[in-house]
């Protein structure tokens, strides 16, 4: 019997229960487990979307021996006990399983959902490094790019679903991952317009802007009346500032 299949039981049970005229505290706790067992197999089959939707061929390792074992010994309780198994140890321990697989299955999905868009990984490093300079503009357009893969890579695909949605301002899961892949290309092509520009210059506009992007600046003494003019005429004039130590 699969685990969303125990809950559709435990749901026709604890109807049953209520039915029986059971306490108010025993209600109570069975509406806990019930929802509890149900959330977890809608979460369950929330990953094996998730599984489809990016083409994975491997799945989470959960201990399936470990749930049949939680799964049985609460109807075996039950069948012992009616409804007052709700309030014995088999359902604790049945919701401890429960929870220990679902924190298996996240480990999984977080894992798995970086690793489908692993490509990104060496481009933000990329990005981010002190080698890379550019305009103002360019290096806006591959900052903002930047911030908005970080964010969603960090997020869970099922948990944070309605998140990851209004993050991308795209709808269902198809539709972000290929708006992850647009951004991704989006940020390619930024990275590769500023390595294009630094290609076009000449090596001193090059090592004046690292030395500007240094901890210790460009100091003025090096800016000649020639050096002006390169920066001019490369365009990043207005870039640069000059600060008091």
């Amino acid at each position: 019997m699969t685990l969303y299949e125990s809950a559709t039981e435990l749901q026709l049970r604890l109807e049953a229960a209520s039915i029986a005229d059971a306490g108010d505290e025993l209600l109570a706790r069975g509406r806990t487990v019930r929802d509890d067992i149900t959330s977890a197999a809608e979460y369950f089959e929330s990953v094996q979307s998730y599984r489809v939707a990016i083409g994975r061929t491997d799945a989470p390792l959960l201990d399936a021996r470990q749930i049949r074992s939680a799964i049985g010994g609460f109807r075996g309780t039950i069948s012992r006990s009616g409804p007052k198994a709700f309030q014995q140890q088999s359902a604790d321990t049945l919701l401890r399983v429960v929870k220990g697989q679902i924190k298996r299955a996240d480990r999984w999905v977080t894992s798995t959902w970086r690793e489908n868009f692993a490509p990104a990984e060496e481009l933000i490093r990329q990005a981010e490094s002190d080698g890379l300079h550019g305009s103002v503009l360019a290096r806006t357009r591959v900052q903002i790019r930047v911030s908005k893969i970080t964010d969603v890579l960090a997020m869970n695909p099922v948990t944070d679903r309605v998140s990851l949605e209004a993050r991308l301002n795209s709808r269902g899961l198809d539709a972000c991952v290929a708006r992850v892949n647009e951004l991704i290309g989006e940020l390619r092509t930024a990275v590769a317009a500023i390595e294009q520009e630094e290609a076009e210059r000449t090596p001193e506009v090059l090592a004046a802007l690292r030395s500007a992007g240094s901890d210790e600046g460009l100091p003025l003494r090096e800016v000649t009346p020639e050096l002006l003019a390169a920066l001019q005429s490369a365009g990043v004039l207005d870039d640069l500032v000059v600060r008091r130590l």
